[in-house]
């Protein structure tokens, strides 16, 4: 890897609603030759009164029509911690709040006294026309899960955009959660076997959805649980019927430490270790090629793996900085999310390091393994979830100032030149 730093133009814009440029229809805020263009969209205005957003941990999504779905960890006005879904149409500009996971429970009958539902940490998916969502009742379990019991359990949650409504799939399963006393990580979409693969936290079992039935059709008993080994947040799977799951570590302290990759297979029903190994701390972001063949998977620390689908091979590509910086000594502490370019060449994220480089946009080049350094911006927690457009754009969520890790939540529209291929969306491998 090489060390490059492109010189940039960044135009940055609180944007309320659909006044100014509008980059997904050609009409960006700043435009030159080297220029990475960036929005930032606020939702606190339309959040409902009383809820306030803190946090959004990967929580994104897009539909058939580019529409980016978000959703960001809030507190109720009494007290309560919530999650809160809405809607941005780059299109239109138009920002829409969707509703939250209390709310759609308790209009369920599905809600107990006092439950909280802090986390929707997954991806949102798009089936059939719905956006489908998981919960978790509480934060991390990093340590020791003896309080688990007292949770109740995921829920399942999918906004129809044909009815306006955000329902509670779980509702109608045993006990109206999906697994008891847990909460769903991660959730990735296997339109070739019909199913949503769920990941448990802290256990890390599988879950499998049947969502034509709105039924669980088998829990997989993950990679076993042990102390100061938290699981992944991503779970990823393959056109072969392969699923992946990783155990790591997330102290950047115990970024040396390796651990293996273990694989479900639902032709076999048998989950097994691999002769493969990762390192960096646990998967925290992945995207894919448009043909399935060839995933990318990176971890909280750094690291960038690439799997082969067909061969069923990992390859370490390497840390998420330029040569230049790695060896100055600079190290990724947290990178929560990367992004494919729509030419498939390039792949993007937003680490933090130390010592501190700020928040700045990396680009990985496919073909050499050079990291290049595309543009400062505001320093925060940027957060993604694979996310691109037709139009270049790429999205990822933000939340905090400067060293705060909570509130004003956004999301973030980046367009890094050189142009990304229009026409070339990414949401779920098919």
């Amino acid at each position: 890897m090489k060390a490059t730093t492109i010189p940039i133009v960044i135009a940055v814009a609180a944007m309320a609603c659909s006044g100014g440029g509008n980059p997904a229809r050609g009409d960006p805020i700043s435009t030159s030759g080297t220029a990475v263009v960036v929005r930032s969209i606020a939702f606190d205005d339309i959040a409902p009164t009383g809820l306030a957003l803190k946090q959004c941990w990967n929580a994104m999504g897009m539909d058939g029509r580019e529409r980016v779905y978000v959703g960001a960890t809030s507190r109720r006005s009494d007290g309560r911690e919530d999650f809160a879904v809405f809607r941005y149409d780059p299109a239109s500009g138009e920002r829409r709040f969707l509703g939250s996971f209390i709310d759609a429970s308790q209009a369920a009958g599905n809600l107990e006294p006092g439950e909280e539902i802090p986390k929707g940490h997954t991806h949102m998916l798009e089936i059939d026309g719905k956006m489908y969502m998981g919960s978790q009742g509480f934060h991390d379990f990093k340590g020791s899960i003896d309080a688990l019991p007292q949770y109740r359990g995921a829920h399942l949650y999918a906004y129809d955009p044909a009815r306006e409504k955000l329902e509670d799939v779980s509702r109608s399963l045993p006990g109206g959660v999906v697994i008891a006393h847990e909460g769903l990580v991660a959730l990735a979409f296997m339109p070739w076997n019909h199913l949503l693969a769920g990941l448990a936290h802290p256990s890390s079992d599988i879950i499998l959805f049947d969502y034509g039935q709105d039924k669980v059709r088998q829990v997989v008993p993950g990679i076993p649980w042990k102390l100061g080994n938290p699981l992944s947040r991503e779970i990823v799977v393959t056109k072969k019927g392969k699923i992946y799951t990783y155990r790591g570590t997330e102290d950047p302290a115990q970024r040396n430490e390796t651990h293996d990759i273990w694989a479900f297979d639902l032709k076999t029903n048998a989950m097994t270790r691999t002769p493969y190994a990762a390192t960096g701390g646990f998967w925290d972001g992945q995207t894919w090629t448009r043909d399935g063949e060839t995933i990318y998977v990176s971890t909280v620390n750094g690291e960038l793996y690439k799997l082969d689908v067909e061969s069923e091979i990992f390859t370490h590509l390497g840390h998420f900085l330029p040569k230049q910086d790695y060896e100055a000594g600079v190290r990724v502490d947290y990178l929560y999310g990367i992004a494919l370019s729509g030419d498939e060449k390039r792949i993007y994220g937003i680490p933090r390091s130390t010592p501190s480089r700020g928040s700045r946009l990396y680009s990985y080049e496919i073909a050499t393994g050079d990291v290049t350094s595309v543009g400062e911006l505001e320093t925060a927690i940027y957060t993604g979830s694979n996310m691109r457009d037709s139009h270049g754009n790429i999205y990822f969520a933000r939340f905090g100032e400067g060293e705060s890790w909570e509130g004003d939540v956004r999301l973030v529209v980046l367009h890094p030149s050189p142009p990304d291929d229009t026409n070339k969306t990414s949401r779920a491998p098919r």
